[in-house]
């Protein structure tokens, strides 16, 4: 990871992902620590971590926890949360979402083709059908 990438991750973490991890803490109803693995990103998709991956992960969790069941379900299985990037090309089969021994890990294409990332309505019925 270059110097360039190192400053446009710096810019999104002081920009955007106190707001982001603030958020979907009082969502949860507890500290789930976000951990963005910014060597794994190329520097075209550093720009869309907000938008397309915090945002729809945001939303995601917003619908799983607007209920006392799928709240305590989430405090219960999840602690916290590993974001990755994978290249374009191929994305569409290479992404995946992961819940293991309480880390929620997501890879995928944050940046390239709508069929290399997950949606929110996918990201909650993964969690609904894994919690």
């Amino acid at each position: 990871m270059g110097l360039q990438e190192r400053k446009a991750a710096k810019a999104i973490e002081d920009q955007y992902l106190g707001d982001y991890q603030k958020e979907i803490n009082e969502v949860v109803g507890k500290e789930l620590p976000i951990n963005i693995n910014w060597d794994t990103f190329e520097m075209d998709f550093i720009k869309f971590v907000p938008s397309v991956c915090l945002q729809r992960l945001t939303d995601g969790l917003k619908e799983v926890c607007k209920d006392d069941m799928g709240k305590e379900a989430i405090q219960e299985s999840v602690n916290s949360i590993e974001v990755y990037c994978i290249p374009n090309e191929g994305a569409e089969d290479k992404k995946e979402l992961k819940l293991e021994a309480g880390v929620f890990s997501l890879t995928a294409c944050w940046g390239g083709h709508h069929s290399g990332f997950f949606t929110d309505t996918v990201i909650r019925e993964y969690l609904e059908n894994n919690l």
